[in-house]
Parts: C-alpha cells; sequence; structure tokens
C-alpha cells in the first residue's frame, strides 16, 4: 500500500482507460493525486478543455468517498522534460509529507509515455492498456459532428464514455 499514488495525464477527454488507470491509484493508495497535463493553455482541438473541465469529468466520474481521497494538480506543458518533471515533483511535494511512499500509476502507451522513467524514487505501478479507447477517437468524432448528430457521433463510444463526461460533452 501507498500512501499516494500519482496518476499523469491530459484526460482530454476523460474515458473508460483513464477511469481504470484512476480506480487502480485509488485502490493502492490511501489517496491520489492525478496531474493535468496541459494546463493553463488557450484551448486547442488537441487540448479542447479547461484543467477545470477535465477536474469536473474526474470527480464526477468517481463515488462520493473516492473523489474525497482526489487532489487534482494543473501543471503546465514546458516542452523540455527535466524541466517538467521538476515541476511535477515540486507540485506534489507541496501535497505530500516527506518519506511518504509514492506509487506512479501508468502504461507505455507509445513514445510519448517515457515521461513514466522521469521520476525515480516513485514506483511504478505499470498497467497494460486499459481498453482500446483513446481520447483522440473521441474527440475527433466529437468534433467531426455537428451539433444534431454529435449524439451519434458519440453512440460507439457510449460504454467508453463516463456520464460526468457524456455530460460536459452535452453542454459544450
Amino acid at each position: 500500500m501507498y500512501d499516494t499514488a500519482i496518476l499523469i495525464g491530459r484526460f482530454q477527454p476523460v474515458h473508460a482507460g483513464h477511469l481504470a488507470l484512476l480506480r487502480e491509484a485509488l485502490a493502492r493508495a490511501r489517496r491520489a493525486i492525478v496531474i493535468l497535463g496541459s494546463a493553463h493553455q488557450a484551448r486547442t482541438p488537441r487540448n479542447p478543455f479547461t484543467w477545470q473541465e477535465r477536474e469536473a469529468m474526474l470527480r464526477g466520474a468517481l463515488p462520493a468517498q473516492d473523489a474525497a481521497r482526489l487532489t487534482v494538480l494543473p501543471v503546465r506543458d514546458y516542452y523540455d522534460e527535466p524541466v517538467w518533471a521538476r515541476a511535477v515533483r515540486e507540485a506534489v511535494a507541496r501535497h505530500t509529507a516527506p518519506g511518504e511512499r509514492i506509487g506512479l500509476v501508468g502504461h507505455f502507451k507509445d513514445a510519448t509515455s517515457g515521461y513514466l522513467n522521469a521520476f525515480p524514487g516513485w514506483e511504478l505501478i505499470r498497467m497494460q492498456r486499459q481498453g482500446s479507447i483513446d481520447a483522440t477517437a473521441i474527440r475527433d468524432a466529437y468534433f467531426a459532428a455537428t451539433p444534431d448528430t454529435q449524439a451519434d457521433a458519440l453512440s460507439p463510444f457510449a460504454a467508453d464514455i463516463p456520464p460526468a463526461t457524456r455530460a460536459l460533452l452535452e453542454q459544450f
């Protein structure tokens, strides 16, 4: 059991695979810290949601007792991995005590997953890919649709989109 489990991602938008990783973090530790990457930047097609919207999607997908054990920390992109990793460590340090046992939940999806190796001292809780969905497919379907066809465009992903994410997409 860890004191804190860390999960890092963009979560643009939150889907069932993200929630599986978050549930693992919560199962392995007293509390979880989610690092929301690409925070504090203008909306783009690749990063359409604010960190506050992504936090709401994450919290809304959890039972209240699990949401109470979750801390969400926005971290901006630095495009310099050592600088970015230092920013993540500093953010986590402000919410943990010295000597805490920290686990880092993640899976090596592709070449962009190398950041998982940037945190010596945090034990990697390596997981397999959780499901076959990814946020890019959801965004592509959502933004390719017209307002009248968005519900239909997202229907193939119905099992992978938590109600909190669907609600945000409907409002967006």
